[in-house]
């Protein structure tokens, strides 16, 4: 959309701001990273410490798995198909208690045992560090996660753009610029004060907009009949199928689990009280901006009723009712919950590749200062590479991002859950379930079989045909190692064969 100069300036000039604060954790956060011994660098690089409070971690989930989702592509989605989205959307508030609720205490304990520095580390040293196990685990982070991250770069430079009038691109450099520094340099720490501010910013902003907005859209039986004169299925939740609702729920609500930037944080808080606490702050931000925002997104046709891209339905509405300053607080606020998931997110790809494929098979006795090199350069690399795939942008953001979460979670949701929860469950199994599940979404997603969907997303079929796998495979097969049983359940588990 067309933006006045002077109004340009100001968001910038608010944006630049808020831009400077980050620049400015990132230093902080770097230098700090320089004194720490050489010795547990890697450590933490990727856990910092396992110290983190209660507010970071919910913050971390919560920003983590909403970002460019629920932020734009959410009320994207409910500007272009209508109430049936919002009522898909919901199931997203759950998604602090389905991480720390369902794992966040067996994996807190865990990767204290074995000392995981990454999600993948609970995977491969459940499967007995199986090499299949990590080359798979390691490919669809590097897949997935990374069309994931692509998402997240796209839906900060979209809203960059929209808002300012400036180019896509000088919004793409800003933003990898920014998550470059506080992430690839100082790590988890970087990335965890970022978030406080990061998600601030994000809840102030949306306050201000839904306020704003419907102090416009008042009455708001006058907007919903606009909207229902424009097309009445904008206004009905049923416009779906049962079946194809259902399966949204279990995108995004069940699956988190599936989802390894989201379950990074358990790897770093303190304790059992940080946790618990953190599932109650989480669950009051996240429904809070999923109410406001996907509301929000539905509303705006009444006010913006042809929009030519649906997930510039926030900017453009922050645009409408929203003095300039405000707007760039906007800008900022929604940025900030796309470069909190960003940083998360690289993170998990890089100690993926340093400890799970450069560690593992390059070179299993890398001294502290190779390690220390590797992390660093594989890290500005994933930025760099994610920065020219974001260059050619997709038109629907939503579902790019559903396509990534498919994929991650067909490959790990099953296994991970029963890896934490089952001593039964081996390698062989694991791997069974990883390449079934990955191999069936393919093929639904692909529309080589799309039968197998029976009218739902395909990740259902894909996570039920990777559990049964991982089941009926390792009853099939050895017991797992005793050491690997009494690591993960301690006392009073079947001894080995």
């Amino acid at each position: 959309m067309e933006v006045p100069a002077q109004l340009r300036m100001i968001i910038f000039g608010t944006f630049l701001l808020y831009t400077a604060i980050l620049l400015g954790i990132g230093v902080y956060s770097q230098r700090s990273m320089q004194k720490v011994a050489l010795a547990n660098y890697v450590d933490e690089f990727y856990t910092a410490g396992r110290g983190m409070g209660a507010l970071v971690v919910a913050l971390m989930i919560a920003a983590g798995l909403c970002s460019a989702g629920t932020f734009l592509g959410g009320p994207g989605l409910g500007y272009a198909v209508g109430l049936a989205w919002a009522l898909a959307g919901f199931s997203q508030v759950f998604m602090n208690f389905c991480v720390l609720g369902e794992v966040g205490k067996k994996i807190g304990i865990v990767a204290r045992r074995i000392k995981a520095q990454s999600y993948l580390d609970i995977l491969v040293y459940r499967y007995e560090r199986n090499p299949v196990v990590a080359l798979l685990g390691v490919f669809s982070l590097v897949v997935f996660m990374g069309a994931y991250v692509t998402s997240q770069f796209v839906g900060g430079a979209r809203l960059f753009e929209s808002m300012t009038g400036f180019p896509y691109w000088l919004g793409l450099v800003l933003f990898s610029v920014v998550v470059l520094i506080y992430a690839a340099f100082g790590g988890m720490k970087g990335v965890s004060l970022a978030v406080i501010v990061q998600g601030l910013v994000m809840t102030i902003a949306v306050f201000v907009l839904f306020f704003a907005a419907m102090g416009r859209l008042m009455p708001l039986e006058a907007a919903i009949r606009k909207i229902g004169q424009l097309d009445p299925k904008l206004i009905s939740p049923w416009t779906w199928k049962p079946e194809y609702e259902f399966s949204m729920w279990v995108v995004f609500g069940l699956v988190t689990l599936g989802l390894p930037h989201g379950v990074l944080p358990t790897l770093t808080y303190k304790n059992t009280k940080a946790m618990r606490s953190a599932i109650v702050l989480g669950t009051v931000f996240v429904v809070l901006w999923t109410l406001m925002l996907i509301w929000m997104g539905n509303l705006t046709r009444a006010l913006i009723p042809n929009l030519k891209v649906p997930d510039h339905a926030i900017p453009s509405l922050a645009m409408m009712v929203l003095p300039p300053w405000l707007t760039g607080v906007v800008l900022a606020g929604v940025a900030g919950a796309i470069q909190s998931t960003v940083g998360a997110m690289i993170l998990v790809i890089s100690a993926a590749i340093v400890r799970d494929a450069y560690l593992a098979f390059i070179n299993p006795k890398a001294t502290a200062q190779q390690l220390k090199s590797v992390t660093q350069i594989t890290t500005v690399a994933i930025c760099a590479v994610v920065f020219l795939a974001a260059l050619n942008p997709p038109k629907a953001l939503e579902w790019v991002i559903v396509f990534a979460i498919g994929g991650l979670a067909s490959s790990y949701f099953f296994p991970m859950l029963l890896g934490l929860y089952w001593w039964r469950a081996n390698e062989y199994g694991a791997i069974a379930g990883m390449v079934g599940g990955l191999v069936t979404y393919m093929l639904i997603k692909g529309k080589i079989l799309p039968a197998l969907a029976f009218g739902m997303d395909p990740i259902v079929p894909s996570i039920v045909v990777s559990g049964l796998l991982v089941v009926v495979v390792s009853l099939l097969t050895p017991q797992p190692s005793k050491r690997v049983v009494l690591t993960y359940f301690g006392k009073g588990v079947p001894e080995e064969r």
